[in-house]
């Protein structure tokens, strides 16, 4: 069986920018368990264990929803915490930029696999990065400070180009993430026309 999941894998750029953040942050003293800059990804479904055989049956029916869908920007956008700052369980990055084409996308992906008997999420999708979690329910007043002064940060804009299945394998010393399926997003059109008819 293969524990596997359908994301967006962040740009090397970015990556290093989580770093320098994930860097600041764990120098406060806490007992959160902080995720790997380089294992940063953008979860758009998680299939749990399932069979090669579900594996290809996925692939074929969300191909030809990436083949058909735009590419689009998007950016991270503010430290954030589940439940809240003051206790934080989860430590995450929310997004900006044109996050409705993504909220379209992980809605048509989602539609796609209802076929192969893979059920909708019931509750709205939120995309958002995950930072750590946090073994301690405790008020951290050094924590909140930091995430509440990182609230409206915001990085330049990444397009998405393309959405990776992984296969995750879970290790002592945290998961390991492993390629497997790549599928590509359309091109933007072109505007070329458009100039030429004095449009900007």
């Amino acid at each position: 069986m293969i524990r596997s999941f359908l994301a967006i894998e962040l740009p090397e750029g970015l990556k290093k920018t989580v770093a320098e953040y994930l860097g600041e942050l764990s120098q406060i003293p806490s007992r959160i368990k902080w995720v790997s800059p380089l294992q940063t990804h953008l979860t758009l479904k998680f299939f749990g264990s399932i069979s090669q055989d579900a594996l290809e049956k996925i692939s074929e029916a969300l191909s030809p929803v990436m083949a058909d869908y735009p590419r689009f920007q998007l950016t991270l956008k503010g430290l954030g915490a589940f439940p809240n700052l003051f206790r934080p369980r989860v430590i995450w990055l929310s997004l900006g930029g044109e996050t409705k084409t993504l909220q379209g996308l992980q809605q048509a992906i989602e539609r796609a696999l209802v076929p192969l008997g893979i059920p909708k999420e019931e509750r709205p999708y939120q995309g958002h990065l995950t930072l750590g979690r946090n073994k301690d329910n405790q008020v951290n007043e050094g924590l909140y400070r930091r995430l509440s002064e990182w609230s409206a940060k915001e990085t330049g804009p990444f397009e998405v180009e393309d959405l990776i299945i992984f296969r995750s394998d879970l290790k002592p010393a945290g998961p390991v993430y492993t390629k497997l399926r790549t599928f590509s997003l359309k091109n933007r059109p072109s505007h070329i026309g458009d100039k030429k008819k004095g449009k900007l």
